[in-house]
């Protein structure tokens, strides 16, 4: 039996926990103290209708607090302190029973309205919520609850005929409640307090000076003795404590306009049981009328000011926070962040940014200084980017060294971008600056390693031909020595014949430039150069690598022919790069023709125009072609050479890459393989580096 009733206890959802009890007691307590202060209050006018009835808002803060399903409890626990106070002014039961049912209906109505529409705290946290709170509980709730209130009075004793006079007055007293004591009891209840520690002294200071001189200015602004002050003064001494009020609104946003009103509430309250206010001048119903409207007059702009302040600062905040976090991501990626305002020349830039300049976080930033900073040598390119994304419209990318103030040189990326209004119109340049020394360093180093590589490469290649040399050295040697000897002998004759010298002489020159010519080839070849692009004339590098070629051609048998165009454009690139290139791809090709009958060993170098600005050349031959694997053949190491290490065709796709192509190789329609390669004419402004 316990078992079931304990699953069915889990199962039913309105049954409370064990520590909903305390606060329901609690919500009792606060109900009971809240009637017992507003009927004294009610003084003013009668022990039953007061001014503003604070239970009622008691009430509504624990149920919007509170999950709905528990609701119940509170309105419980309030039933026995509603009648226990009811009593206490002799409310016969029919009056305390309607007036439970109003009072709860309002609260509930309420909670149920502000939680639908405003959802959760900060319930006054912005100005549509602030006006959400004031249009339900100020103004729909109690309007609607009024209704059934105004028929209180009725019930004992009043007149039917005075309903709406009924009617207004549980309407105002309800719309009081709500506009005083409603705001402060939320924040109070919905919002941690927080340490002292947290808050500096000057704030508390601060809010404890703006409050006694509140409570100050009002009392003596309300405390009128009768016909001491003429009537004409009554606007201004009302005026008084106003500054007071917005002062402490715009200090404390919410808090400190929820706070003001309810200085001036009891107050004005307290003068006014002590017949000392300016609402002691009629009977006692225009006296409390007089009260409430003031105090509801003046309780609706201050809490919208509030409520309007704090959702500036909240906007202020949050786009700080925004910047903040944005600030800190860029400096995170090693980038800055800046905008130029066209209209005023405003500069800004975030302190990360300021630091890459070399510039303090408070020093003057301009156009000029940012200007100063970039190396004499890419001011105007920089400048000239800057201005073209201020009235282009695109982004625009540009890269520049920075010359800091301790001589230091960096690189630097920036990107640009125009912000235009909604007529399309610029009104901001934004953008980023991004230190790119480091990859700049990086490309550096990496550039001289693969010319190392290269280098090598060549090395090996010229070893691997280097038999082929010493022969094609050999001849013009050999030729030299023959002529050299026979001139020594014709020497020695008694007459020698002048003009056969003279032939020896010129053919021991011929034969010295040919040597040199090989030598200079070797030496242009296994040099380490430096990537210098100038205007190549394509058929004469493509003859000077065969002459290099030559005796490897003659030793292996192969047939090498050329399909060069006429006329041909010069290119632009470095000479001895693309010679490698031309070198490697011509020793493939014959590699390939080592298994295939004599008659088919042939290699043909091609060049053509593809178009104004486009020149290509081909290397095919009549070999096996390419494998599967074939179009592995550019990666790093891939080799299908017993002995290669499969760097050759990686190196010359890199250095065409350099030259702004791309490295194909295919196979040939009539067999055999085919590589190809496009480069381009000398174009104005256009300047390549290897």
């Amino acid at each position: 039996m316990i078992s079931d009733a304990h699953n069915l206890s889990a199962r039913w959802p309105f049954t409370p926990s064990a520590g909903i009890w305390p606060k329901a007691a609690l919500v009792a307590i606060a109900y009971f103290i809240g009637a017992e202060a507003a009927f004294l209050v009610g003084t003013l006018s009668d022990r039953i209708f007061a001014p503003f009835w604070p239970p009622n808002v008691i009430l509504f803060c624990a149920l919007l607090l509170a999950p709905r399903r528990h609701w119940w409890i509170y309105i419980a626990a309030a039933f026995p302190a509603h009648i226990v106070a009811e009593l206490g002014v002799g409310m016969p039961a029919p009056q305390w029973l309607v007036a439970f049912a109003t009072n709860c209906a309002v609260a509930a109505l309420n909670a149920f309205l502000v939680q639908t529409a405003l959802i959760e705290a900060p319930w006054l946290g912005s100005l549509k919520k602030a006006a959400l709170y004031i249009l339900i509980t100020a103004v729909a709730s109690p309007a609607v609850a009024a209704l059934g209130g105004a028929f209180v009075p009725i019930l004992g004793g009043g007149a039917a005929d005075n309903y709406f006079g009924f009617w207004e007055q549980w309407y105002l007293s309800n719309a009081l409640g709500y506009l005083t004591l409603g705001p402060i009891f939320l924040i109070l209840c919905s919002e941690r307090v927080k340490s002292l520690s947290l808050v500096s002294l000057r704030l508390v200071l601060e809010a404890i000076l703006l409050a006694v001189t509140l409570v100050v200015v009002c009392a003596l602004a309300f405390r009128i003795s009768s016909g001491a002050v003429a009537t004409g003064y009554i606007p201004a001494l009302l005026y008084s404590p106003l500054p007071f009020i917005l002062w402490s609104a715009i200090r404390f946003g919410e808090k400190g306009a929820s706070a003001a009103i309810l200085i001036v509430t009891i107050v004005l309250l307290w003068l006014t049981l002590n017949s000392s206010s300016l609402f002691i001048a009629g009977t006692r119903e225009a006296n409390v009328l007089a009260l409430q409207i003031f105090l509801i007059s003046l309780s609706i702009p201050v809490l919208l000011l509030g409520a309007s302040i704090d959702e500036a600062r909240h906007a202020v905040g949050a786009t700080r926070e925004s910047e903040e976090r944005m600030s800190f991501a860029a400096a995170s990626a090693n980038v800055g962040l800046w905008y130029l305002e066209s209209a005023s020349g405003r500069l800004w830039a975030t302190d990360y940014c300021r630091s890459m300049l070399g510039l303090a976080s408070d020093a003057p930033l301009t156009r000029t200084t940012i200007v100063q900073a970039i190396h004499p040598d890419d001011r105007q390119a920089a400048i000239a980017s800057i201005r073209s994304a201020a009235y282009s419209g695109e982004e625009v990318s540009a890269e520049f060294r920075i010359v800091l103030p301790d001589g230091s040189i960096r690189w630097f990326r920036a990107r640009a971008r125009s912000d235009r209004d909604e007529r399309g119109r610029p009104f901001r340049v934004s953008g980023i600056f991004a230190d790119i020394t480091a990859s700049r360093e990086a490309d550096h180093e990496a550039d001289l390693q693969r010319r190392e590589l290269a280098h090598l490469t060549r090395v090996s290649a010229m070893g691997q031909l280097s038999g082929a040399i010493a022969h094609e050295l050999n001849q013009p040697l050999a030729a030299i020595l023959s002529n050299a000897q026979a001139a020594q002998l014709m020497l020695e004759s008694k007459s020698p014949n002048l003009a056969d010298i003279r032939d020896i002489i010129d053919d021991i020159v011929t034969e010295d430039k040919r040597a040199s010519e090989v030598i200079d080839r070797l030496r242009r070849l296994l040099r380490k150069d430096e990537g210098k692009f100038e205007p190549l004339d394509l058929n004469d590098l493509i003859a000077s690598t065969l002459r290099l070629l030559h005796s490897e051609i003659v030793s292996r048998k192969i047939n090498v022919t050329t399909n060069l165009a006429d006329n041909l454009p010069s290119a632009w690139g470095d000479g001895i790069q693309l010679q490698q290139v031309l070198l490697n791809l011509i020793m493939n090709a014959m590699d390939a023709l080592v298994s295939v009958p004599p008659a088919r060993r042939i290699v043909t170098v091609s060049t053509r125009r593809l178009s104004d600005d486009q020149l290509e050349i081909i290397v095919s031959d009549l070999g096996d072609g390419l494998g599967p694997e074939g179009q592995r053949a550019l990666e790093p190491f891939f080799t299908t050479k017993p002995h290669g290490l499969g760097l050759g065709l990686s190196i010359c796709s890199t250095i065409v890459n350099s030259h702004g192509g791309t490295l194909q190789l295919t196979n040939n329609a009539e067999g055999g393989a085919r590589a190809s390669f496009i480069l381009r004419t000398p174009q104005p402004n256009i300047a390549v580096h290897a």
